[in-house]
C-alpha cells in the first residue's frame, strides 16, 4: 500500500473533532460520571474553537498579505496568533480556578483533536492513494 502525503481540510478535522467528543462525552457520562462528561464537552469545546480562531487569523494573514498592507500591520496580525493563545490559556485558567471543571475530562476533550488530526490525516492519505 502505497501512501500519498494530501492534507485534510480545517472543516473534516472540526467534523471528526465534534463527532470525537460527543462519542468521548457520552461514553464518559455512562462509564465514569457526569462532571468527567462536562469536562470533555468543556475541554473539546475550546481546542475546537481554538483551532477555528487560529484558522480565521491565518486566512486574514494571508489575506492581508495578498492584499500588499504596510509591514507594521503584518507585524501586529502576526502577533494576533501568539496573542490568541494567551488569551485562551488565561480563559482556561480562569474556568479551573473559579469552577470544579474535572481535569481529567478535560484532558480527554483536548485530546480529542489529536485523535481527529491523526485520523483525518489518514484518511487524506488513503483517499489520495487512491
Amino acid at each position: 500500500m502505497t501512501f500519498s502525503w494530501s492534507i485534510p481540510t480545517i472543516a473534516s478535522i472540526q467534523r471528526t473533532n465534534f463527532i470525537l467528543v460527543v462519542v468521548s462525552s457520552a461514553i464518559l457520562a455512562l462509564f465514569a460520571s457526569a462532571p468527567v462528561a462536562v469536562g470533555c464537552m468543556l475541554g473539546g469545546s475550546v481546542v475546537i474553537a481554538n483551532l477555528w480562531i487560529l484558522s480565521a487569523l491565518g486566512g486574514l494573514l494571508l489575506a492581508a498579505s495578498r492584499a500588499g498592507v504596510s509591514a507594521a500591520a503584518a507585524k501586529l496580525g502576526a502577533l494576533a496568533i501568539p496573542l490568541k493563545l494567551f488569551i485562551i490559556i488565561g480563559l482556561v485558567y480562569l474556568v479551573f480556578t473559579r469552577t470544579r471543571v474535572d481535569g481529567m475530562g478535560f484532558g480527554f476533550g483536548v485530546l480529542t483533536q489529536m485523535a481527529a488530526i491523526i485520523i483525518e490525516t489518514t484518511r487524506a492519505s488513503l483517499r489520495g492513494a487512491s
